[in-house]
């Protein structure tokens, strides 16, 4: 089986772009495991939370996670979760059991606040600033723990994926 990395972080920190280029340049598969799940279930997270609700997510996400991590074959994959996948205890054991590198995108609540006030997200719908900003602090806590390696994402996403790459394989940087 090939090398999966995770990439975990709150919503808005870079997990889908930074996921993209850095599967690009390591020539590996790419899974956004929200895309995944709107593509099997033909219908949006928002919709999905508003028809079936939260508990009926994140069992799809165990499921696109599995798969995730189960079919790469040979291949890397990178993996942008979604950003409550690892609170799920048996999302841990999943990555955990598989020897998953755990790559957590550590961006700093405003940045992360900005990007999605807009957004049609079921939990900035749901909550205040302040409550996201409490969410954002629990599950902190939990990425800081479960990770690998904590990347600060400040810095434009190319950067950013360097610096993935030269602290998972150090001996695989290249330009492309």
């Amino acid at each position: 089986m090939g090398k999966v990395i995770i990439l975990c972080g709150f919503m808005g920190s870079g997990k889908t772009t930074v996921g993209r280029l850095l599967a690009k340049k390591l020539l590996a598969r790419f899974i956004d495991t929200d895309e995944y799940i709107e593509q099997q279930q033909k219908m949006s997270i928002p919709n999905i939370f508003k028809e079936k609700g939260e508990q009926y997510f994140r069992a799809l996400e165990h499921v696109a996670l599995q798969n995730a991590v189960e079919e790469g074959g040979p291949l890397t994959t990178v993996v942008a979760t979604g950003g409550g996948m690892l609170m799920d205890p048996d999302n841990v054991r999943t990555v955990s059991e598989n020897g998953c590198t755990v790559v957590y995108l550590s961006t700093d609540f405003e940045i992360c606040y900005e990007r999605i006030s807009k957004s049609n997200r079921p939990l900035v719908l749901q909550h205040t600033k302040e409550e996201l900003r409490a969410l954002y602090e629990e599950r902190h806590k939990i990425y800081s723990k479960l990770c690998t390696t904590q990347l600060y994402n400040h810095q434009k996403p190319d950067t950013v994926v360097d610096n993935i790459i030269s602290v998972i394989n150090p001996l695989s940087i290249q330009k492309l």
